[in-house]
């Protein structure tokens, strides 16, 4: 998969923070792909995979592994060894995060966008619902339960990828 992401995309991606991608980002472990900054799937695996380990790690232990990790998925290694008893698993990784981003950008292409409906904002189709205003909901922990009460139109997968598209596209200013 060769798309290019977004920090924000990047952190809803692999449900980690902005803050924690762009700090990569800004300790030069991860290379943007150009001067926005934008960012590789080989950088979503790499983040995807932190993530998953939950351990700190020092700069220079991170930049090996993100380093390791470009140059077995340019190989298509389906696993990467960084110590004795320390290997991922890339082929898992990347089918999981292809097909997050595969079902998210099929979901999205749904999404309607205005200027004369709720000031521009993205709605769900055939509504006024703000796609942000779902996410947030979700966000601040209500059930899902009482949302589909609330909106018994939206769909299970409407309801899962809402929180990715605030965090993916968060609402700028005001």
């Amino acid at each position: 998969m060769e798309a290019i992401f977004t920090p924000n995309e990047a952190a809803a991606f692999v449900y980690l923070s902005p803050k924690q991608v762009y700090q990569e980002i800004e300790y030069k472990i991860i290379q943007p792909v150009s001067d926005l900054p934008r960012l590789s799937f080989a950088a979503l695996v790499y983040l995807r995979a932190l993530k998953e380990i939950n351990f700190e790690f020092s700069v220079q232990y991170r930049t090996a592994l993100y380093q390791r990790l470009v140059k077995a998925i340019e190989e298509s290694a389906s696993t990467v060894e960084f110590a004795k008893f320390f290997s991922l698993q890339l082929n898992s990784i990347s089918q999981e995060l292809s097909e997050l981003i595969s079902q998210f950008n099929e979901w999205k292409r749904h999404l309607v966008t205005d200027p004369n409906t709720m000031g521009g904002q993205t709605v769900f189709p055939n509504s006024r619902l703000s796609v942000h205003h779902i996410g947030k909901i979700i966000d601040r922990g209500e059930s899902i339960q009482v949302i589909q009460e609330d909106y018994p139109y939206l769909s299970a997968i409407d309801l899962k990828l809402a929180p990715l598209y605030l965090k993916a596209y968060p609402i700028l200013g005001r």
